[in-house]
């Protein structure tokens, strides 16, 4: 299953991170390679577990502990299993490692299995191809079925619910308990073997599932992790003995996670994963009539999918309220069936209650099921999935967070992953029942929030509808001044309330007595937020404060060029074939064939293992990595178990981790054989080679990378002489009016007028010292440039603008189209690194980019240039100096 580009970025984080601890500690890796934080765009310092009383649990400071963090809809699960790869690959060394998975609930637990277990579930299919097929999945339940055999020949996964493991008293669960059925697991341990749990009274080990972890230490994956951030949950973690954690999550608690990977909503709508955004429409006038418009919407989108060449049959999801309400399950049944309601076939309607489970075995993507609407009340079955689930019907008040979150997420999934022709079908619908226009808006923004998407990516994906804008400044006719209400047993003082802000409050007596509604009309300042909340109860006081936040972020939103359908085109560096154009890229100038690494590559000379220390030591002329050698579970020392090797067995071995698509297997395994010849030749045995067969396999997939860019480097060259490359307005790139795939929105509070969306993604605002980000800088000297018309910061991201290099594609930080029509591509270095060779090369494809195109202007910016003029000057000058060639 190809991954998504997200997904890939977010398996390169890790490797890159888990390889760092090898060589910096967990907590400099992860400063060095974390995403950082969505809001002030730093990355914050790393994070050891801790128990309750907030002390540092020492047996687990030095293990990698980190968290990945998907909005629903991106796949955490399937990326679980991708990860067991990677670190097996980069931080275990491990051929086949123990895993212990995580879940929340016995629900879950039962999917997952489900999963793994089954042989064509996209899970398991990546699991079989990164261990040959040699996986073994068992329920936490299940544990003494683990023989020491399937743990020496097989990569084995145990599911178990955090609960099985989080109690005080370890004696009353089953997994600290005492087995017979593992006591072959304990036969001859070594000497070193950690120290284990004994029996009570006696001196031998207890044969339990606690002990047998702490013998392999296994890795250990918490799916929705932000169920387990208790004290409790940080000794659970300790008791598995983990070589590793890493946590999947939407909504990681920031105050305790080390979020390594930050993806956002906006990635997952670029690589069209969700439907976005959510068409919300609030019904003042009953159940009944939201019932009624959510039917007639969802009638409308099957008329449009049968437009669509592969099949969809949009759902209707509704949810009921409790027994004892009026909308319940029963009632809404009964309406929808009944000859006084809808008169809906009865075929079209199934119920998914606790109670009744009408879609079990149900397969709703068969184009001969007659399914449409779907009942439903707190929440689906956990891990439901259907991405023909298309509009959302909630006449039970939201109450229940988790149940509306989790339908909400229903309806988000796309079909096949892929956007539809019709752009009907590239959204998601919401009906509910409101007390007044305005007031579910503001709660499922939270909701979106909730579900791990930013402020401003749930802002703008509940876009306020046509007949809810009320311009309040005819300079800025997008501003829409929204109303915000809410009801208080303490009226307001608004003495200092800002005079400009006094009208658009309105405070009124409730029916009643002694309790006011205070509405709130348009943006309002800081100050008339702190005087509205003043005097409220501590709760309500933070509840009132997130909606106003909230509010004010959605009213000061103006529509960007972006979405009022402005078209932002670059001119491409292409290459011509007769009279076809296609965009220039490093691989069409590469020969093609397959090719010998011997003729590029170089050989192990420069490593060396220390056996004192057990370290290796890469030599890299400049400097020396030491790395570690992580210790591996004791039981592979126990006899019989580890097996024999050859040296054919370990060139085989480093051939199926090494491999290429472009070199013959022969080919690379005769390059293998005499890569490895110099550690022979200092006296390494096979025994230490085969220990360190990661490590090998890790630098001779750098030696080949490095013969890759030479082959691409020595291609390359042609690009700058050939008359066949060229810059024509016959094959532009074009910014996508929909997808921006940033990861996280410039926390910056400003407002940025020229910038092609409503912000900029993946800007750091400020440095770790708090002073302005030099990238920033850059960014405000663009918007205010005079000849600027917009802007773009752009991402680095197959999506986005990018010129070739030798090793692939560089992707400039900023785009600008100029009043005149010119566009300029910019840059921006800061003074350490402007002269690198990598930075050069950059600065010569951009440069060539603007030889080939008259209306083109490139430049690398820094700080300050050789004639000590800065960022502002220095984009004037760019823009003289090319009006005048």
């Amino acid at each position: 299953m190809d991954l998504k580009d997200y997904q890939l970025t977010s398996l390169r984080t890790l490797n890159d991170y888990l390889r760092s601890v090898r060589e910096d500690g967990v907590a400099d890796a992860f400063l060095k390679h974390a995403h950082p934080d969505g809001k002030t765009g730093l990355v914050p310092s790393y994070r050891t577990l801790r128990d309750a009383e907030d002390n540092e649990i020492e047996a687990l400071a030095s293990i990698p502990y980190v968290a990945i963090r998907i909005p629903t809809g991106g796949g955490k699960t399937l990326m679980g299993a991708h990860f067991i790869r990677s670190a097996a690959e980069q931080y275990l060394d491990r051929d086949r490692p123990l895993v212990v998975w995580m879940v929340p609930s016995r629900t879950i637990k039962k999917q997952t299995l489900e999963a793994l277990k089954n042989p064509r579930h996209p899970y398991r299919r990546e699991l079989d191809d990164a261990f040959k097929g040699q996986v073994a999945v068992f329920d936490g339940d299940d544990i003494d079925q683990l023989t020491p055999q399937e743990l020496a020949t097989r990569m084995c996964i145990v599911v178990a619910t955090m609960q099985t493991a989080r109690v005080q008293d370890i004696d009353i669960r089953d997994f600290y308990a005492h087995k017979e059925a593992l006591e072959p697991h304990f036969n001859s341990l070594p000497d070193s073997a950690p120290e284990l749990v004994n029996v009570e009274g006696e001196e031998g080990p207890r044969f339990s599932f606690q002990n047998l972890l702490r013998l392999h230490r296994p890795l250990v994956i918490t799916d929705e992790a932000h169920n387990a951030t208790s004290a409790l949950s940080a000794v659970v973690y300790e008791r598995l003995s983990p070589s590793a954690i890493i946590e999947l999550t939407a909504t990681p608690d920031m105050t305790t996670s080390n979020v390594l990977v930050r993806v956002s909503a906006s990635q997952l709508y670029a690589e069209q994963m969700i439907k976005l955004p959510v068409m919300l429409e609030e019904h003042l006038d009953g159940w009944d009539v939201a019932l009624r418009h959510a039917l007639l919407r969802r009638e409308e989108l099957e008329g449009i999918a049968k437009q669509e060449v592969e099949y969809i049959r949009p759902i209707l999801l509704v949810q009921a309220e409790h027994a004892g309400g009026e909308a319940t399950v029963q009632a809404i049944y009964e309406h929808l069936i009944s000859d006084d309601g809808e008169r809906i076939d009865k075929d079209w309607v199934k119920i998914a209650t606790g109670e009744q489970r009408q879609l079990d075995d149900v397969d709703l993507f068969d184009p001969n099921c007659p399914v449409r609407v779907i009942i439903t009340m707190e929440a689906l079955k956990e891990g439901w999935d259907c991405s023909f689930a298309y509009v959302l019907c909630s006449v039970a008040g939201m109450k229940s967070a988790t149940a509306i979150e989790q339908l909400i997420g229903r309806v988000l999934r796309m079909p096949y992953a892929e956007r539809r022709n019709n752009e009907a079908l590239n959204k998601a619908y919401a009906h509910v029942v409101s007390p007044y226009f305005g007031a579910k808006a503001i709660e499922f923004v939270n909701h979106l929030e909730h579900m791990g998407f930013s402020r401003q990516e749930a802002t703008q994906s509940v876009p306020v509808q046509p007949n809810l804008l009320d311009c309040e400044d005819e300079d800025h006719p997008a501003l829409r001044a929204e109303t915000f209400k809410f009801t208080t047993t303490r009226k307001p003082d608004l003495a200092s309330v800002p005079a400009g802000d006094l009208p658009k409050i309105v405070i009124t007596p409730t029916a009643t007595e002694g309790e006011f509604e205070v509405a709130v009309k348009g943006a309002v300042q800081d100050e008339t937020v702190d005087a509205i909340v003043k005097g409220l109860t501590a709760k309500k006081k933070a509840d009132v404060r997130n909606s106003l936040d909230q509010h004010n972020t959605r009213a000061r939103m103006r529509l960007s060029p972006a979405q009022k359908g402005d078209v932002f085109q670059v001119p491409q560096l292409a290459f011509r074939f007769g009279d076809s154009l296609v965009p220039l890229e490093n691989d069409l100038l590469v020969e093609d064939g397959f090719w010998n690494p011997a003729d590029h590559a170089g050989v192990l000379d420069r490593l060396t293992f220390d056996t004192r220390t057990q370290t290796w030591e890469i030599d890299l002329g400049e400097k020396s990595v030491k790395m570690s050698m992580v210790q591996e579970p004791e039981v592979t020392y126990l006899a019989g178990l580890t097996g024999d090797w050859d040296e054919s067995d370990l060139i085989v071995w480093l051939d199926g981790k090494v491999r290429q698509r472009d070199v013959k297997q022969e080919v690379m395994v005769g390059w293998i054989a005499s890569a490895i010849t110099p550690l022979k030749h200092k006296g390494y045995s096979l025994g230490q080679m085969v220990r360190g067969r990661f490590v090998i396999a890790r630098r001779l997939l750098e030696l080949l990378e490095v013969a890759q860019t030479k082959r691409g480097g020595d291609a390359y060259q042609k690009v700058f002489d050939l008359p066949e490359v060229v810059v024509d307005p016959a094959l532009v790139f074009n910014f996508s009016n929909l997808a921006y795939p940033m990861r996280w929105a410039c926390p910056a509070p400003m407002e940025w007028k020229k910038h092609f969306y409503s912000v900029p993604g993946d800007l750091p605002y400020q440095k770790q010292d708090g002073k302005p980000a030099e990238e920033f800088l850059c960014a405000l000297a663009i918007e205010r440039c005079k000849e600027v018309d917009l802007w773009v910061r752009n991402l680095s991201h197959p999506t986005q603008f990018r010129l070739p290099t030798a090793t692939g594609f560089t992707y400039p930080d900023f785009v600008a189209r100029l009043k005149d029509g010119r566009i300029m591509v910019i840059e921006y270095k800061g003074e350490d690194r402007y002269e690198s060779s990598k930075n050069q090369a950059k600065r010569a494809i951009g440069e060539l980019w603007e030889r080939k195109n008259p209306n083109g202007i490139y430049l690398m910016a820094r700080i300050e240039d050789d004639e000590r003029r800065d960022l502002d000057q220095q984009i004037a000058e760019a823009i003289d100096r090319n009006r005048n060639r």
